[in-house]
């Protein structure tokens, strides 16, 4: 469940990266860890930590990369992900922990800062939206194996970054009346534009300030990933290993998207595209893209689909959970009341006492496991036990209804989605620059 969280005040269809990024514990100065080391060494004559690379004034530990690389992993197995080899994850971490170190520099400088009020609003946010309280969301990670202490950091610089762009990238977005026109008035009338894409990427980074020879071989590397791809090589597997993408080490995929979501050179490529292609490598002022069409379908956005279920939960991933939830659908088929067995055995402390019932959810509301069992129940039908990050569900379909969007509230939707599209290629410019103007050194 945690990979579907959002914080408060993110988009809807944003994904939260904290667990993603791994981010983890204080950085030392250059001149603490010295500090440290020196006084290890004279009291011990051991090192207990060294250096992976210099940013600027700070320093990114082994220790931080070791702990970030294990918390991965084990975020890795709860959500069943393939990782790239070891060595290539170790970059990519270690390559992520000193943007996150930039960052954290950079905010430090602007007096941005997180206390720990919010903090802890966004994990009790993080516990409702899991169907969880407070207490109970803490046992379940501790169960699954994540130090809690660790999350909260990540937590912590997750609502850092938040701030970061709310304040240095969002007001150098733009979104026209004229714009919100367009949209509308194409998923009002034209049924290509209310068609969704399933996108997955691969980014070739280029700077801005590369000269042709670092573009041509950006181009090159590009056209390599892309006979990778065409002779067979996982995508997934790919981007991981070499895309430049914040959602490399999630496998390049950026979820359903529309049209008017994405950037030109993007929904200009994917309108000729078929389900299971691959384009040729695309230019932006950010790098060269390579996209694989997953999937695609169509719906009128104008329009809200929405479903009712209710569902008994048990948390963590027992040996038995799966028979013992495989016996329970056998009672309710055989007459027991579901509501009854919801109230005495379900660990959802938002459901249990209303027999299961969870609100009316429309997509993207729910962990992408429920959204797609609800998608193939029919109505009053119970599901067989199924898992997602968290624990084992079973559950049953109530009703399905369609609801027309009003007018306003389409406006506002556009206007998020064009707004949304837009902020994410300014992060990829920003987070670019920023590393640009700092000083970096790797160390063995």
């Amino acid at each position: 469940m945690i990979d579907r969280f959002r914080l408060p005040g993110r988009p809807a269809t944003a994904v939260c990266t904290a667990l993603l990024l791994c981010l983890y514990g204080g950085t030392p100065t250059l001149a603490q860890t010295a500090d440290a080391t020196e006084q290890s060494a004279a009291a011990d004559d051991v090192v207990l930590d060294r250096i992976r690379a210099v940013v600027n004034e700070g320093v990114v530990l082994d220790s931080d990369l070791r702990s970030a690389i294990s918390f991965f992993k084990q975020q890795a197995r709860s959500n069943r992900q393939n990782l790239p080899p070891d060595d290539v994850l170790a970059n990519r971490v270690l390559e992520e922990l000193i943007n996150q170190e930039i960052r954290r520099q950079h905010a430090r400088s602007t007096g941005i800062s997180i206390d720990a009020a919010s903090t802890n609003r966004a994990i009790e946010q993080i516990a409702r939206n899991n169907n969880m309280d407070s207490l109970q969301f803490r046992e379940t990670l501790a169960n699954q194996g994540f130090d809690y202490d660790l999350f909260r950091q990540n937590i912590e610089r997750e609502l850092l970054l938040q701030r970061l762009i709310e304040r240095e990238v969002q007001p150098r977005i733009r979104v026209s009346q004229q714009e919100i026109d367009d949209y509308v008035e194409s998923i009002r009338n034209d049924a290509e534009e209310q068609q969704r894409y399933r996108i997955q990427h691969i980014l070739i980074a280029v700077p801005p300030t590369a000269d042709s020879a670092a573009t041509d071989e950006a181009e090159q590397r590009a056209r390599d990933v892309l006979q990778r791809l065409q002779n067979g090589d996982d995508f997934a597997e790919v981007a991981a290993t070499s895309s430049d993408g914040a959602r490399a080490l999630q496998g390049g995929d950026l979820g359903w998207r529309t049209l008017q979501e994405l950037p030109d050179f993007l929904a200009d490529a994917l309108g000729n595209m078929s389900a299971g292609e691959l384009s040729e490598p695309l230019r932006s002022a950010n790098g060269f893209h390579v996209i694989r069409l997953a999937d695609k379908q169509s719906g009128d956005q104008s329009q809200l689909s929405e479903v009712l279920a209710r569902h008994i939960f048990i948390a963590g991933d027992a040996t038995d959970t799966e028979q013992r939830l495989r016996e329970v659908r056998q009672q309710v088929i055989e007459g027991a009341s579901f509501e009854a067995l919801a109230a005495e055995i379900s660990e959802d402390p938002n459901s249990a006492d209303k027999g299961g019932e969870l609100p009316w959810f429309s997509e993207g509301q729910l962990p992408a496991e429920m959204e797609d069992m609800a998608n193939t129940l029919e109505k009053d039908e119970i599901s067989p036990p199924f898992r997602t990050q968290f624990g084992w569900h079973l559950m049953q379909l109530l009703d399905r209804r369609t609801r027309e969007i009003d007018e306003e509230t389409l406006r506002n939707q556009a206007a998020d989605a064009l707004r949304q599209g837009k902020v994410e290629q300014e992060i990829e410019r920003w987070s670019r620059q920023l590393r640009d103007e700092s000083f970096v050194e790797l160390r063995p």
